[in-house]
Formats: structure tokens, C-alpha cells, sequence
């Protein structure tokens, strides 16, 4: 285990600094990662959506926020669903504090950069995703309202996500 120093704020660097662990299992938003062999990329030709700057595996390379680049080596997949449940990738200590991986080893500049959490010391919450609380610009004002501004009320304003984890 490695404790990072990173800042507070990116572009407030009066807020200082907090140290946030690293370590050999790491979790990444699933969304992060484009799946080349798995279904997703059967349905798409194994190319990822246009502009898509993120890890595409196999093989891939991105930058961890303030930490390392990774490279997709293997994926792990779910036996009964083919969706990928673990990547196993090599870290390359070289490149921390935004430094470029080194050519001569052979691995590609990332072209993205990925928010991470350290496994072992993560803690579990509930995050409250809050959208907007009405449809319309004007509630009420819309003719499928009929002057009831309730009837505008965004019924997805709120979306409840459980099984996050955040960083201690």
C-alpha cells in the first residue's frame, strides 16, 4: 500500500493537500472501461464509441487521477454473462506525477484519464444523483399541465444509487 499525496482541488491549490491510499486492487467506474472482446465490443465491431477516452481492453492504456498509467493485460469475465467482473493490469511506476510512459517498453500514450478508489479501504455509501425537479422551463405553463405545476414535476429528479464506494 502507498499513500498519494493529491490536491484538494484542482485549481485551488490554497486548499491543500490529502493523502489518498493506492494499492494492488483498485475499482473503476464500469463505465470507464470499453469491453473490445466482450459483448459490447461484439456489438460494436470491438471499436469504441467515437470519442471514447477512456480504458479499452485488451491492451489499453489510461492514467489513474494523480496516480499511475495502467495497461489492460487480462479481463475477467462473469462465466453466465461474458461482462467483464475483473481487469488485471500492470501499474507502470514511472509515469507518476503525469509523467509519460516510456516508449521503449512498448506502451501507448493513455488518451484518457480515469477516477479510481483503492479496494481495501474503501467505504461503502449511497449516492443521491439529483437531476432536474421539473420538466418544463415554466411549470405549469405547458398545455399537457393545464396550468398545474405538478403535473411538471420530473418524476427521475432523484435517482438513488446503492453499492458505491469512496475513498476513506
Amino acid at each position: 500500500m502507498e499513500n498519494l499525496e493529491i490536491p484538494r482541488h484542482p485549481k485551488i491549490p490554497e486548499w491543500g493537500d490529502r493523502v489518498v491510499p493506492f494499492g494492488k486492487e483498485l475499482y473503476i467506474e464500469r463505465t470507464d472501461f470499453f469491453d473490445a472482446e466482450g459483448p459490447e465490443g461484439e456489438a460494436s465491431g470491438g471499436r469504441p464509441p467515437r470519442g471514447f477516452k477512456r480504458l479499452v481492453g485488451p491492451s489499453g492504456t489510461v492514467r489513474l487521477k494523480y496516480a499511475y498509467v495502467i495497461q489492460v493485460d487480462d479481463v475477467v469475465r462473469d462465466e453466465g454473462t461474458g461482462e467483464p467482473i475483473e481487469l488485471v493490469c500492470t501499474v507502470f511506476p514511472e509515469t507518476r506525477g503525469g509523467k509519460k510512459p516510456d516508449p521503449e517498453r512498448g506502451v501507448s500514450k493513455p488518451k484518457g484519464i480515469v477516477q479510481w478508489v483503492e479496494a481495501a479501504t474503501s467505504v461503502p455509501c449511497t449516492i443521491r444523483q439529483y437531476d432536474r425537479l421539473f420538466k418544463e422551463e415554466e411549470p405549469g405553463s405547458s398545455e399537457a399541465s393545464g396550468g398545474d405545476y405538478l403535473k411538471d414535476i420530473n418524476p427521475d429528479s432523484l435517482k438513488i444509487i446503492e453499492g458505491a464506494v469512496t475513498e476513506p
